[in-house]
């Protein structure tokens, strides 16, 4: 054990550097896991495209372009599971600490993020203002996963 000199703190454990914490990643890997079963659960509520849960439909990842695409709710329920089921292989993978899903997981949660923008950004200007509760719900919890899952503490984790 080296000897730093007076009023130095000697290292922890004979000199080595303390291991850091993998507690980032796995905070990283629920957060996404709840987004996931968030898309899941609106999908699922939405499968009929009824009015009666027009908050559910309007937060279905992927619904906003799919009047455009099919002229009917499905591209968006497809496209709502498959984010879902995506980002729960995802949020495995990142519990796994395995540094490759990190990265993926913050590349294809800044495109659900700016798809999020982008579709309260459409229902306002649509007039549907009463209506975005749950797609603003849904928008400040991806934008919280984005942010934890980019800090360099989960980083340190996934080593």
């Amino acid at each position: 054990m080296s000897y730093l000199g007076p009023g130095w703190p000697q290292p922890p454990y004979g000199g080595y550097a303390a291991r850091p914490s993998t507690a980032p990643a796995y905070v990283s890997a629920a957060l996404f896991a709840a987004c996931a079963v968030i898309s899941l659960v609106v999908s699922i509520i939405s499968w009929d495209g009824s009015t009666r849960s027009i908050e559910a439909v309007l937060a279905v990842p992927g619904m906003m372009f799919s009047e455009d695409l099919t002229g009917n709710v499905d591209f968006g329920i497809s496209m709502g599971i498959s984010v879902g089921c995506t980002f729960v292989l995802l949020a495995i993978l990142l519990a796994a600490r395995l540094a490759f899903a990190r990265w993926l997981t913050a590349i294809l949660g800044a495109v659900v993020v700016l798809y999020h923008v982008y579709a309260i950004v459409k229902v306002l200007v649509d007039g549907g203002g009463a209506f975005i509760a749950a797609l603003t719900l849904s928008l400040v919890l991806w934008l919280l996963a984005e942010i934890v899952v980019l800090l360099p503490a989960v980083g340190q984790a996934m080593r």
